[in-house]
């Protein structure tokens, strides 16, 4: 007789998409077990069946298999495996110091993945839009007439060939191929701090995927999430009514950060500036400075928020932000508080004969009132403030903590 070692719901999901994964073991055998959460799920379950076989006959150019499938009565049975997956990997050649062993590793997935699935023009369809929303994509992009787009490095194994263990997210109709790189690129890197050793932008660049495409892919990835969610309402998005007085922290979830370069206190101009767009609220970027920089600014966003300075530095030299200027803000320590639309912190000075930037910032969406209130204690009551700041700290390390186990994919 069976028994179930392991279960796992993913009940955060329309109903049509809610399931559970059990791992079951019979006599020393293991495998897994997908069974839908309700009626409506029947037919998300079968497509996998469907999908095994078309994603078999895509990989047949290319050292990939998808995971074994089976039907069962009103379930589907996976083999298990017990190798490694290739983020396991990659962390454990980074962890030994061996970054360009790791990026040659990832670099050489990556271009495997872009052969596969860059086989004709990508042209959008209604069903496209269903999905992951009417986004104003770039021209020239890629694909491939089916798609997995959870190529992420987590569901790949490492036997011979390559298993590709979860490809319930395939799609018939056309999906940018760029797409599916920039997400195995953006959940292996922003998932793990070992993982900055990567060049997160040379990698995009080395794509072609430029700071519009990923703008572009930030939204697409939105509209996906939202058609998984379906008129599902997340427990996370019910905080605030469950707990009616409490201030909720969270990372911002779109938009860029903004580097203006100035010649001149207070002088900034539109074209003398760059952007880097924010992944789950993290702004992280190295810049060369231009010959005649002499100030910075720092756009983190477009909302009130709270930033968390975790660098900034010239030339791996920490910046003296003493004089910056922050309309309607206040710093303290290693956090700004920023009340406006359109915040800022503007004026940081740039050591004489500094190369280098290097920016590291966590953005957190806040609420105006609150971020006044910090502001005018500012001015008021030092030791007050310092225990705004602190508490905003905790609150922070408990969302982090809490989110430890689901943050890889989110459903």
């Amino acid at each position: 007789m069976s028994e179930i070692i392991f279960s796992k719901y993913s009940n955060e999901r329309d109903r049509r998409f809610a399931i559970r994964t059990d791992i079951l073991e019979e006599n020393g055998r293991r495998w897994l077990q997908k069974t839908p959460l309700y009626p409506e799920g029947k037919e998300h379950i079968k497509n996998m069946l469907l999908w095994n076989q078309k994603l078999d006959a895509l990989y047949k150019t290319a050292p990939f298999v998808s995971n074994k499938c089976e039907a069962g009565e009103n379930f589907i049975k996976l083999e298990y495996l017990e190798e490694g997956n290739l983020a396991e990997y990659l962390d454990d050649l980074l962890e030994k110091g061996r970054e360009e062993e790791a990026k040659k590793v990832l670099m050489d997935y990556l271009e495997k993945v872009q052969k596969l699935h860059s086989q004709k023009p990508f042209s959008m369809t209604e069903d496209f839009k269903k999905v992951f929303g009417n986004v104003n994509l770039p021209e020239n992009l890629t694909c491939a007439d089916v798609t997995n787009i959870d190529l992420i490095c987590d569901n790949v194994l490492l036997t011979s060939p390559y298993t590709i263990l979860d490809y319930e997210w395939t799609f018939e109709f056309p999906v940018p191929c760029e797409f599916v790189l920039y997400r195995i690129i953006h959940y292996y890197i922003q998932t793990h701090s070992v993982r900055k050793a990567l060049d997160e932008a040379a990698l995009y660049e080395q794509f072609g995927i430029t700071g519009e495409m990923q703008e572009c892919f930030f939204q697409m990835e939105k509209g996906f999430q939202a058609y998984i969610t379906g008129k599902h309402v997340p427990m996370r998005e019910m905080y605030a009514d469950m707990t009616p007085g409490v201030n909720y922290v969270s990372k911002t979830s779109s938009g860029a950060m903004q580097v203006f370069f100035g010649e001149q206190r207070g002088c900034y101009q539109e074209k003398n500036s760059v952007k880097r767009y924010m992944i789950a609220g993290n702004a992280r970027c190295e810049l060369e400075l231009p010959v005649n920089c002499r100030f910075i600014r720092l756009d983190p966003g477009d909302v009130p928020c709270s930033v968390r300075l975790d660098e900034i530095s010239f030339d791996g030299k920490p910046a003296s932000l003493k004089g910056v200027e922050t309309p309607d803000g206040a710093i303290f320590g290693y956090w700004a508080f920023l009340a406006r639309l359109d915040p800022c912190i503007a004026d940081i000075a740039v050591p004489e004969g500094a190369k280098t930037l290097t920016v590291k910032l966590e953005i957190y969406e806040e609420n105006v009132d609150m971020l006044n209130h910090v502001r005018v204690l500012e001015h008021k009551n030092h030791s007050i403030l310092q225990k705004v700041g602190n508490r905003a700290k905790k609150a922070v390390r408990r969302i982090k903590n809490a989110s430890e186990g689901s943050k890889k994919k989110g459903n």
